[in-house]
């Protein structure tokens, strides 16, 4: 396992499996706002998000593409995909140095998202004040 269960809502994703899964090999959670640290969860994104539309958005997905859980998935329904997880949202309980998320599991939301913007990472906790 690489990193936390992902659980995405995200149904217009070149990477999003049934049963809410997530097929990229990396997934980057970053502020909505370049520059401004989030606050809520709504102030987050997904910036792996590709949108289900097109050749051009297929194949520029494809060198994020998880093949052993894409195989996995396809052949034993049912079964868990775990992405790694990128996250720059150093705001979030759940952030750790490098760039890690310590979550067990994370949701992703923003169905029928039309652009990254679309889309939060509803795990987002803000770190208690010091």
């Amino acid at each position: 396992m690489n990193g936390p269960k992902v659980k995405c809502v995200v149904n217009t994703c070149v990477h999003w499996l049934k049963g809410n899964r997530c097929n990229a090999h990396n997934i980057d959670i970053t502020h909505e706002e370049e520059g401004k640290m989030s606050q809520t969860a709504e102030h987050t994104q997904c910036k792996t998000f590709y949108q289900r539309r097109g050749l051009a958005n297929t194949l520029g997905s494809l060198d994020n593409v998880n093949w052993g859980g894409w195989i996995t998935a396809t052949l034993l329904p049912g079964s868990e995909v775990y992405p790694s997880v990128t996250c720059t949202v150093s705001s979030c309980q759940y952030w750790v140095e490098g760039n890690r998320c310590k979550a067990s599991e994370i949701d992703v939301v923003g169905a029928n998202a039309d652009e990254c913007q679309d889309t939060n990472c509803y795990t987002f906790r803000p770190k208690a004040a010091p």
